[in-house]
């Protein structure tokens, strides 16, 4: 009697410490380990459970490569990464070669990423430009899909130590009169010599054809625009010393500004 008495005794006991060594693990949020926080699908991170430790536990606990743990221990989706074209609105998932993610960008990179007759603008595929757009300005045309001025100046040419205009001459200056004023804008005239005679009296000589010039043209209307100046022997455009080469130095040249 006393014997079975003892025994029960004993078994009571050993349930009771049992069951006081399970009383006394660490209460949630704390752990130890893992297997602590298991019941709520959380992880133990320097003793507290939390949603995720490191990248790969929210990879595994979503299903989604594009998941990474935050700073507050949760899990959190990296801003722009994207695992198809779905992540992406209105655009579209580059992946480089061999990549399980990728980034969202536009439906576009470069034009071989569009169909035939658009072009990628904006990371954006648009039907390709046709002519000049925006359309040209003042005084200007499209030529071969590109804005060019609407008319072009004639070079004047002069005889040998003269200001005067020849009829040749004046004949250019009159359709550069007419382009001038087409145009709209400034033009400068300079004036040229060939290389006989000093530096000095070639820059003045090429001030006076300048002029004329300017004042021809003045005349007819399109002289608010113009201004001149001389660079007398300096810019040659033919480089010989013989006549062939002194009559294409003897110039007026026209340059829209």
């Amino acid at each position: 009697m006393h014997k079975s008495m003892l025994r029960s005794g004993l078994v009571a006991l050993v349930l009771s410490l049992g069951l006081l060594a399970v009383g006394c693990g660490p209460k949630y949020p704390n752990c130890d380990n893992d297997e602590n926080c298991k019941e709520k699908g959380e992880f133990c991170v320097d003793n507290l459970c939390r949603e995720c430790g490191t990248n790969d536990q929210c990879v595994e606990k979503t299903g989604n490569k594009c998941m990474v743990c935050g700073t507050n221990y949760t899990c959190e989706k990296e801003p722009g990464c994207c695992n198809s074209d779905l992540d992406c609105p209105g655009g579209k998932c580059w992946k480089n070669a061999g990549a399980e993610t990728g980034r969202c960008g536009g439906e576009c990179r470069s034009d071989q990423d569009c169909d035939e007759g658009e072009e990628c603008v904006g990371e954006r595929c648009v039907k390709k430009t046709v002519g000049c757009s925006p359309a040209c300005g003042p005084g200007k045309v499209c030529r071969n899909n590109s804005c060019e001025w609407a008319c072009e100046f004639e070079t004047v040419y002069f005889d040998y130590n003269e200001s005067a205009l020849t009829s040749d001459s004046r004949a250019k200056l009159e359709r550069n009169a007419e382009c001038a004023k087409t145009i709209g804008t400034a033009v400068k005239i300079a004036g040229h010599c060939d290389e006989r005679g000093t530096e000095e009296y070639n820059l003045a000589l090429g001030e006076r054809r300048a002029r004329a010039a300017k004042t021809f043209m003045s005349d007819r209307g399109a002289g608010n625009n113009l201004s001149t100046i001389s660079y007398g022997e300096e810019k040659p455009v033919c480089g010989g010393s013989t006549e062939s080469c002194w009559s294409q130095n003897r110039r007026a040249e026209f340059t829209v500004e």
